[in-house]
């Protein structure tokens, strides 16, 4: 709506009708600064609903949003009361950027364990050449006596976050629920937002079979 008033206030100034209506002066500034900060909000709800974006994309994301928008921390951080599994999702984060877990982190996935590729532990050559510098440019290697730190499926990083599917369905609720539709009965809303979130899954043809 912001959008739609800065394209049409140069015009709508020209119809006396609305001319007073027309925010002016601080007013306007007020709003054309409000619509910078909804593009940066929008632009970050489309990302939400790209498929592409990972975990550790959306924690990221909102981890930004809450340093820039502090209203908005009770709602996004990693503990905020909408989240159901807080470890298990921080867990995820840090097993996509790859990194350590604490014991209790490490419990909450261990479904994810598998077993560790198996390493030849074959030395690398060095160059005689160049034996010195070759040790100084690898730096010192830790020793891990025997140790090997747990490795988890490539299907923790690939867990989808639930801001995907459901940024998607409330801009699909928003897109069926138009004012010629604002009488419409909570069933038949229902049912249009459920055909239009699973569309890939129906056609025409069953549709009239269900019938």
């Amino acid at each position: 709506m912001v959008l739609r008033y800065k394209r049409i206030r140069d015009d709508v100034r020209q119809v006396k009708a609305v001319e007073e209506h027309v925010p002016t002066g601080a007013a306007h500034k007020k709003l054309m600064g409000r619509l910078e900060h909804l593009k940066k909000l929008d632009s970050v709800c489309k990302t939400l609903q790209d498929e592409g974006t990972s975990m550790a994309g959306v924690s990221l994301l909102f981890d930004q949003v809450t340093d820039d928008y502090l209203a908005m921390a009770s709602y996004l951080q990693t503990n905020a009361k909408i989240v159901h599994t807080p470890v298990f999702e921080a867990v995820l984060v840090k097993i996509a950027n790859d990194s350590k877990l604490t014991t209790a982190e490490a419990r909450a996935v261990e479904r994810f364990v598998v077993e560790p590729s198996t390493s030849t532990g074959k030395k690398k050559e060095r160059s005689s050449d160049n034996y010195a510098n070759e040790i100084l440019r690898g730096g010192k290697q830790p020793r891990r006596d025997g140790v090997v730190a747990a490795s988890y499926s490539d299907l923790a990083k690939m867990v989808p976050p639930t801001s995907n599917t459901v940024e998607c369905l409330f801009s699909q609720c928003k897109l069926v629920l138009t004012p010629q539709r604002s009488c419409i009965l909570p069933a038949y809303f229902e049912m249009l937002a459920f055909l239009r979130a699973n569309r890939d899954l129906w056609n025409a043809t069953s549709l009239v079979d269900t019938e």
